[in-house]
């Protein structure tokens, strides 16, 4: 059986593993970052894993936070955001997970609102980014 930590580890292999994303920022897995670290950044995070219609087919949302600094004027940087979440989407949109005694259907693009303000953090903005995930899991 699947859990949402191997869904996160699959993903974020993926994400870590791509030089050109890996200039842009850090890539954690789960939802929350190291204290101390620092942006860009993007977490993994898998939400809501249930059972679908039929033996053995699950179903959960795959969301990716992009962390960004505010700028100097205290805006935020919507052209690093932009930069992240397209490649992340680039990356990840159509793509079919490694899933281990299981198969994946490819990821499906989801909603993705524009910049919010960290409610933690009053110096960074954040965006998230959701992809459906349905897989089939065999039981292993």
């Amino acid at each position: 059986m699947q859990n949402m930590d191997t869904i996160n580890t699959a993903v974020y292999k993926l994400l870590n593993n791509d030089e050109t994303l890996g200039g842009l920022c850090t890539v954690y897995k789960g939802s929350r970052r190291p204290e101390g670290s620092t942006n860009p950044s993007i977490t993994i995070e898998s939400r809501s894993l249930e059972s679908g219609e039929g033996e053995g087919i699950w179903m959960c949302d795959v969301v990716v936070t992009t962390f960004v600094d505010v700028m100097a004027n205290r805006m935020a940087d919507h052209d690093t955001i932009e930069t992240i979440v397209s490649r992340v989407k680039e990356m990840l949109t159509d793509t079919e997970l490694e899933l281990q005694g299981a198969k994946a259907l490819p990821l499906i693009a989801g909603e993705s609102g524009g910049p919010e303000w960290a409610s933690a953090h009053d110096d960074e903005t954040m965006q998230e980014i959701t992809f459906g995930l349905i897989f089939i899991d065999f039981g292993n």
